[in-house]
C-alpha cells in the first residue's frame, strides 16, 4: 500500500522539469484604488473579473489559468522602470493604442519615445504603458501581421 503513492509521486516528478511541476498561478500588484485598476485592465485589455469573497481584492483572468490579483493599500505610484514589467499580448496593438489615446494615457517604446511602436528582433511589435498605479506593461501583438 505504501509503495503505490511513492510510485505515483516518482512518476509525476519524472515528467516535470526539475521534479517540481511548477507553473504560473497568479501575479499580484497593489493598487491605491482596486476598482479603478480593475476597470483599466478590464476595459483596456478585455480581462474578465473573477468572483472572490475577499472585499479588498479584485481578481482578473489573464488566460491559461493565470490570474491577476489586485490588492488594496498602495499609497503612491509604484517607482519602477520599463525593465520591470508585466507582459501582455493583444491581437492588434492599434486597437489598444487607440483606446489609450482616447483616455489620455501615454504609451511609448522601450526607449521612452512617445507614440512609438517598436519591433522586436523576432518581428513582434511592442509598446509600453503604465497602469493607473505606475506599473509598467509591455504589450505585444501578433508579430505585426496585417489584420484580415
Amino acid at each position: 500500500m505504501v509503495l503505490l503513492p511513492i510510485l505515483l509521486f516518482l512518476g509525476a516528478a519524472a515528467q516535470a522539469p526539475g521534479g517540481t511541476g511548477a507553473r504560473m498561478e497568479h501575479v499580484a500588484i497593489q493598487a491605491a484604488d482596486i476598482d479603478r485598476s480593475a476597470a483599466f485592465y478590464r476595459d483596456a485589455f478585455g480581462l474578465k473579473l473573477v468572483p472572490t469573497p475577499l472585499k479588498n481584492r479584485r481578481w482578473l483572468d489573464l488566460g491559461n489559468g493565470v490570474l491577476l490579483h489586485i490588492l488594496d493599500g498602495r499609497t503612491g505610484r509604484k517607482p519602477s522602470n520599463r525593465m520591470e514589467h508585466l507582459a501582455l499580448h493583444v491581437e492588434r496593438l492599434e486597437v489598444l493604442t487607440a483606446w489609450l489615446d482616447r483616455h489620455g494615457m501615454p504609451w511609448t517604446n522601450l526607449a521612452g519615445d512617445p507614440h512609438t511602436m517598436q519591433t522586436r528582433f523576432d518581428g513582434v511589435r511592442q509598446i509600453y504603458v503604465q497602469d493607473p498605479d505606475g506599473y509598467w506593461l509591455e504589450v505585444s501583438d501578433d508579430g505585426g501581421k496585417a489584420a484580415p
